[in-house]
């Protein structure tokens, strides 16, 4: 193969250029790995990547500097109150519908032969008189066939005594202190109705 004599010096110059670059390669080879940075990050794939993200969405993030949320306490129920019930009306004030009120009542007191006569609360007649004399007075009363003495009241020289045999009949007796003159109250219950009469014994 022959070469051109004017092709010669450009060979060369090729060859020292090649030569140079390579020679300078050589040496800036140390310099570029100590500006490359050890700690390279690798690049995650796609698979990594995803299970990454789950990851974060299953962890609720914390912002860097912004307070723990504070446990919610339950509040506490709120009472429940009965609605106001009306006092209950007192007894007697109100009568049930169709209920008749009774109250009991005191017949009017009346006369029966000179007798003051009253009804009482258990429908029972109660028969009362008075008994005058120079000897003294006497208030008699007779309930339910009973005779009994409300008062006997002797005058001055007179003093007074009673006798009961039955309960139906009672005397009662005013004497004088000299003895010489009584007056006898006799009253009894005979034949359904009251009797009374006043005798006067000695002169």
């Amino acid at each position: 193969m022959r070469v051109r004599r004017g092709a010669v010096p450009v060979l060369l110059w090729c060859l020292a250029t090649t030569a140079s670059i390579a020679v300078a390669s050589l040496a800036l080879r140390p310099v570029l790995r100590t500006a490359v940075p050890q700690d390279t990050v690798p690049v995650a794939t796609d698979e990594e990547r995803g299970n990454r993200d789950a990851v974060t969405q299953s962890v609720p993030a914390l912002a860097t500097g912004s307070p723990r949320p504070e446990p919610t306490v339950p509040s506490a129920p709120r009472p429940v109150f009965p609605p106001p019930t009306s006092a209950p009306a007192p007894r007697g004030s109100a009568s049930a519908p169709g209920e008749q009120k009774t109250t009991a009542t005191t017949a009017p007191a009346r006369m029966v032969n000179g007798w003051t006569v009253t009804t009482g609360t258990d429908g029972v007649d109660v028969y009362l008189k008075s008994f005058r004399s120079d000897g003294g007075d006497a208030v008699i009363r007779i309930r339910a066939g009973v005779v009994s003495v409300v008062t006997a009241t002797p005058r001055d020289g007179y003093s007074v005594s009673q006798a009961q045999n039955e309960p139906n009949r009672l005397a009662v007796q005013f004497v004088s202190s000299s003895g010489g003159v009584a007056y006898l109250v006799d009253c009894m219950w005979w034949q359904n109705g009251p009797h009374g009469q006043v005798t006067r014994i000695g002169s």
